[in-house]
This record gives C-alpha cells, sequence and structure tokens, in this order.
C-alpha cells in the first residue's frame, strides 16, 4: 500500500515530511520479505554465509550512496554515513537481537571463532581511525601526511577483510557449518534472485528517502549531524535491523550476529577504505581522519561489545546494556556541532 504512496510523493514533490514517512513505511514489510530471502540463502550455505549475503547486500546501498556524496565533496556526509551505520549495526541491532531474543529465550549461543574473528578486525579499523589524529588537526584535510597514512591504511584494512572472507568461506570453513539441517522451501537460485529484486527496491525507496533529508532538517529543525549520524543509519538499515532481530527470535544467533557484526566489519574494513581510494582515484580528499569525539566513542564501543560477547552466551541484560550505550551516543551526538569542510 505504501509503495505507491511513497514513489507518487517523490514524483509529485509532495512536502520532504512526507516523502520521508511514506518510503520508510513502505520499506517495513520489505523486510520480513528481506528477511525470509535471507533464511533460504542461509539454508543451502550455512547462517555465517548467509548472514554475509545480507550484510554485502545492505552495504552496497549505502557504498552507491556514499560515492555519490564523495563526487559532490561531501566528506563530512561520507564519513557521518560510515561510521553512524558501524554504532548502528554494533550497538542497536545487536543490542536488539541480545534483548529480543533474551525475552523469548533465557540464553542463546552463538559462534564465538565468527565473532571473535570479527571483533578484532573491528578493533584493528579504530587503530586506523586514530593513526591520522597526532598529524593534523580535524580540519586540516589538505595535509599531505594525513592523506598519505589514510590511504595506506585504507589497502592494509581491505587486504584483511580479504583475508577474513579466505578464512570464513574457504580455510576454517568447517568451523561455520550448522548442526541442524533447516528444510528449505525455494532453490538457492530464486532465493538470491528475491534478495536481490528487494535490494534493489529497497534501494530505490532509500534513494527517495535520503533526498528528503535536507528538507526533513529544514522542517524539523534536527542538526544535519544528527540526521547523518544516528536518523540516516537507523532509517537506511532498517530493513537489515528488523532481519537481524527476526532471525534472533527464531533462535538462529550465528545468522543474526552475520547480518550484526558482519556488516559493522564490512563498513569498516572495506566500504570505508574503499569511499577512501575512491576519493584518492577521483581527486578527492577522503581521509581517515574523524572528530576526535567520535573516535573516542568508536573506541569504547568495540570494547563495550567486545566485552558482552567474550562468552558465547547471550541475554537480555547485554541486549538492553548495548541499547543503553546508543541511545547515550545518540544524545551525545545531538549536541555535537562538526564544522563542514570548505
Amino acid at each position: 500500500l505504501f509503495m505507491p504512496l511513497g514513489w507518487a510523493s517523490h514524483r509529485f514533490g509532495w512536502s520532504p515530511t512526507s516523502v520521508f514517512c511514506l518510503n520508510f513505511l513502505a520499506m517495513i514489510p520489505l523486510a520480513a520479505i528481506l528477511g525470509d530471502f535471507t533464511e533460504e540463502v542461509a539454508a543451502h550455505t550455512n547462517q555465517v554465509v548467509g548472514g554475509l549475503i545480507n550484510a554485502t547486500f545492505g552495504n552496497a546501498v549505502e557504498v552507491v550512496v556514499a560515492v555519490q556524496a564523495l563526487h559532490a565533496n561531501e566528506i563530512r556526509v561520507v564519513q557521518a554515513s560510515m561510521i553512524g551505520s558501524i554504532f548502528s549495526n554494533l550497538l542497536l541491532v545487536l543490542g536488539g537481537c541480545f534483548f529480543f531474543g533474551g525475552l523469548k529465550y533465557k540464553e542463546q549461543s552463538f559462534n564465538s571463532t565468527a565473532v571473535t574473528a570479527n571483533m578484532s578486525l573491528l578493533a584493528l579499523s579504530s587503530v586506523a581511525l586514530a593513526l591520522p589524529t597526532p598529524f593534523a588537526e580535524y580540519y586540516e584535510v589538505h595535509d599531505d601526511n594525513v592523506l598519505v597514512i589514510s590511504r595506506i591504511a585504507a589497502v592494509f584494512l581491505i587486504f584483511m577483510y580479504l583475508q577474513l572472507l579466505v578464512f570464513q568461506l574457504h580455510t576454517h570453513a568447517d568451523l561455520f557449518d550448522d548442526d541442524d539441517d533447516t528444510p528449505t522451501e525455494m532453490s538457492s537460485t530464486a532465493a538470491l534472485t528475491g534478495l536481490v529484486v528487494v535490494t534493489l527496491v529497497i534501494a530505490q525507496l532509500s534513494d527517495y528517502l535520503v533526498g528528503s533529508i535536507d528538507g526533513f532538517c529544514t522542517e524539523s529543525g534536527v542538526s544535519r549531524t544528527f540526521v547523518g549520524l544516528i536518523v540516516l543509519p537507523i532509517v537506511g538499515n532498517a530493513v537489515e535491523h528488523v532481519t537481524a532481530i527476526s532471525v534472533a527470535m527464531k533462535d538462529k544467533m550465528d545468522l543474526a550476529m552475520g547480518v550484526a557484526v558482519g556488516s559493522c566489519t564490512q563498513i569498516s574494513l572495506f566500504a570505508t577504505p574503499v569511499t577512501v581510494l575512491i576519493g584518492w582515484a577521483t581527486g578527492r580528499d577522503m581521509t581517515l581522519n574523524f572528530p576526535h569525539f567520535e573516535i573516542v566513542l568508536f573506541v569504547l564501543s568495540v570494547i563495550i561489545v567486545s566485552i558482552c560477547v567474550s562468552n558465547p552466551k547471550t541475554n537480555w541484560l547485554e541486549g538492553s546494556l548495548l541499547m543503553t550505550t546508543y541511545v547515550m551516543i545518540a544524545v551525545g551526538f545531538w549536541f555535537e556541532r562538526v564544522q563542514e569542510f570548505d
């Protein structure tokens, strides 16, 4: 019902708030469909691979939007969307999986090998974000040292992500095989095709929604920094969020962790470095020199989540802790005012 209204709101130039709300509502029923296709793909492979595929399709949309913003020289928008997506997946989505899954099951277990590998690589990415800061203040984006360090770090991060894929899909693939054989309702080709089609529809609706953000900020009075770091990642990843929480409530924690934590790893070790390298190729000074406040919160978030997943069992209290952390960070970002690049 909302899909044609969402399209019409964009096509006929309705108010930005109307475009925002209608397209958001149009994306919600697609969440359940995408979740079903993801479960089918996971049933043909395993839960880790299913989560990886879901995260890849979800993040592909974000990379396209980031590249478009990069070409428009909106460096701050790119940085905000990337780190905002990491906060959203690492704290809000993972916390939601633990909390809502924990309400249904007293304890849930997951594959600690995959999560430990992902969290270690997230810690590595925090080092890459911290590297440029001693060499220049945040506003000195043309500093040659910052650019060189960011580009070298980007190459190493991508190299590490490729090694993670080899680890999960080849050398240690046997560690991620599921114990139970889930019956499949469709072929792997049909499931993958459905995943692609639904993702493309969501990408189009997301495009309409993102395009209405400027007007939405003007009408609502919300700052662009808060929208870029909090609102956009929640809305842009809404489908991914619902997918992860719904499979967690079915006690498929490896699949849920694959979507939530796997998505964070993919953004920090692949999507963000790729935008740096694309910026290098197109003459845009995209760096890993983020505001210090955001880097500190990122490092602390990785530490908190690492502590929570140190034991391969989850409960609702850990989920509540992670979601509370996200809300506290959101409050901090509400008051953050970062100067735009010239």
